[in-house]
């Protein structure tokens, strides 16, 4: 075992603090509603400890929106395919995605 390290003490120490804190309120109060209260501090510190800690990211992770290229991509080789069933809707899947495609491209050339 290592020894605890300050931040791990004082953290011990305030949960027995709390603890005693809480024991004496449950004592204080009527007898009637004792265990219920002990029930609920249980139910508490069973969900708290459990409950997944929420943690900082150490790198900041940057959203980037979609590019258009992308889906411009995908409705050329999908109008491309309709093309030959359905020439309308093909052509025009076609033009959609050409459309994205150079959209894309030109956002991608503003970025740089």
């Amino acid at each position: 075992m290592t020894p605890a390290g300050p931040a791990q003490k004082r953290r011990e120490e305030e949960i027995e603090r709390l603890a005693t804190q809480t024991g004496r309120l449950i004592r204080e109060a009527d007898p009637e509603t004792r265990e219920q209260l002990v029930e609920s501090a249980s139910a508490i510190i069973r969900e708290e400890s459990r409950a997944p800690r929420e943690t900082t990211p150490t790198a900041t992770a940057v959203e980037r929106p979609m590019n258009p290229l992308a889906a411009g991509l995908g409705l050329l080789i999908v109008g491309a395919g309709l093309a030959f069933l359905m020439p309308f809707l093909g052509v025009a899947l076609i033009a959609i995605g050409i459309i994205a495609s150079v959209w894309g491209l030109a956002i991608s050339w503003w970025r740089k």
